[in-house]
């Protein structure tokens, strides 16, 4: 049996999981333009990824897609000493945590998790 006020979180959770998606997405194009324009040997060393490269489910682009992960939950983006690069950064894994939260709140919300 589904805990009780179920119904509103679960639109919650959904809602949470869809503004995280889209900021997670428009943060990482952002970040991804920057990168390139302000700081291009950063942005080669990534492999000169595209957004939506990232964002895909081809096994061609899963070495770039785990080296930006590693790049940006690794912290060295940090490093870049870009205030710009590393505010949208914290944005950015910000917003990862909140997809995140949203998952686990779906999933509680729906009974899945005791």
């Amino acid at each position: 049996m589904p805990p009780p006020g179920s119904n509103a979180m679960t639109g919650v959770a959904v809602v949470i999981l869809l503004l995280a998606m889209i900021s997670s997405w428009m943060l990482r194009g952002l970040l991804l333009r920057l990168l390139r324009n302000r700081h291009p040997d950063e942005f080669a060393e990534l492999g000169y990824p595209s957004n939506r490269q990232l964002a895909s489910f081809y096994p061609q682009y899963r070495e770039m897609q785990i080296r930006f992960w590693k790049y940006l939950w690794g912290g060295k983006i940090f490093r870049v000493n870009d205030r710009l690069v590393t505010n949208l950064a914290w944005a950015a894994l910000i917003a990862d945590i909140a997809l995140a939260v949203g998952a686990i709140l779906l999933l509680w919300s729906a009974g899945h998790l005791k």
